[in-house]
């Protein structure tokens, strides 16, 4: 938290820099534009002091919205409520202008407004400077939400490789090598064809995980194949205690999902339900479509330990690399929950190809 804190004070200073920053720069030409013109007068400085000012909170309160609702929502649900929201603060700043201009005439400060052309001269105003603050809103929008694009790919990007190598350092912990090239070497001798089978599993697990191209999704095809592999390394171990099904739809089979997913999650039952039980275990995997989403179900004998689950393969970073590559909640989720002896891990993710 207080790393998040340090790296979160510097950005909401930079903020307020650029922010006050725009906002003075365009008080300023709108000022200078003023001056320039023929009959000037120093309340014209008022008139762009309360456009702008007030345009200023607004686009601040805009943010606000957004990184509170908006901020996980669909590109065109961003785009349009930064849309609308610019065009509403436009209005009011423009309509705070045709009120203080008759606030001031009515005072006595500026010449009074004749009662026949009261309606003319709103009208006038409130256009005029309604359309300029919709073009500096609008453009203070697209450059913000360009900026937060950005931001959120490079983090994004970072992120992952960051759960990528942990979830690789989970994957692929020395206890499970030194298991399996132990019982690789232990099968040499009795069964010298299998124990060549097995090293050959193990060097497909390696290639896969240590693959060194930057893709963050893999077909489910390719995921089940690592499963694979990684059930039959462990069957070595295991062998008549764990007992592994797998029922995967064909039309699933070239779905996009995250790679190391379904490995991580299988690794999790057998290390937190089926190693527990002196009888081992049965795991079984299930992968169907529903309308436009992917449902993978994986119920392993044992019982639910949160913490364990919470510090073993860690599916929190699970959780988080759902968080990144689906960045709508609406899209993507993991459950977990246990019955009868029973957890089953519940993966939602939408059908992609």
């Amino acid at each position: 938290m207080s790393d998040e804190l340090a790296i979160a004070q510097p950005r909401r200073h930079l903020y307020l820099i650029c922010q006050l920053s725009g906002w003075l720069l365009l008080y300023a030409l709108i000022s200078i534009a003023a001056w320039m013109r023929p009959i000037f007068t120093e309340v014209e400085l008022l008139y762009a002091l309360v456009l702008v000012g007030s345009s200023a909170i607004g686009s601040h309160l805009i943010r606000l919205g957004y990184k509170k609702r908006f901020r996980r929502r669909n590109i065109w649900q961003q785009a349009l409520y930064l849309a609308i929201s610019s065009l509403l603060v436009a209005a009011i700043a423009a309509v705070l202008l045709v009120v203080t201009a008759f606030a001031l005439a009515h005072f006595g400060v500026t010449n009074p407004i004749p009662q026949a052309q009261r309606g003319f001269v709103a009208r006038v105003v409130f256009s005029g400077n309604f359309f300029n603050m919709l073009m500096a809103l609008l453009f203070w929008s697209a450059l913000y939400f360009s900026i937060t694009k950005v931001r959120q790919l490079r983090q994004t990007s970072e992120l992952l490789k960051s759960s990528q190598l942990d979830a690789l350092k989970n994957q692929l912990n020395p206890h499970f090598l030194f298991n399996a090239i132990n019982n690789i070497r232990a099968l040499i001798l009795e069964d010298p064809a299998r124990a060549r089978e097995m090293l050959a599993r193990l060097s497909d697990m390696l290639r896969y995980s240590l693959s060194k191209d930057d893709q963050a999704k893999v077909t489910l095809s390719a995921e089940l194949a690592i499963v694979n592999e990684y059930i039959a390394l462990c069957s070595i171990q295991f062998e008549e205690r764990l007992y592994f099904s797998l029922n995967a739809e064909q039309r699933c089979q070239q779905a996009l999902v995250p790679k190391l997913l379904l490995q991580l999650c299988v690794e999790n039952a057998i290390k937190h339900g089926i190693s527990k039980d002196i009888d081992g275990g049965s795991i079984n995997v299930t992968v169907h479509q529903i309308n436009n989403m992917l449902n993978i179900s994986i119920i392993n004998d044992g019982s639910l330990d949160t913490d364990a689950n919470h510090q073993g393969v860690g599916l929190q970073n699970i959780r988080q690399r759902l968080a990144l590559l689906y960045p709508d909640e609406r899209q993507a989720g993991l459950t977990i929950s246990s019955e009868h002896h029973k957890v089953k891990t519940q993966i939602r993710l939408p059908l992609e190809f």
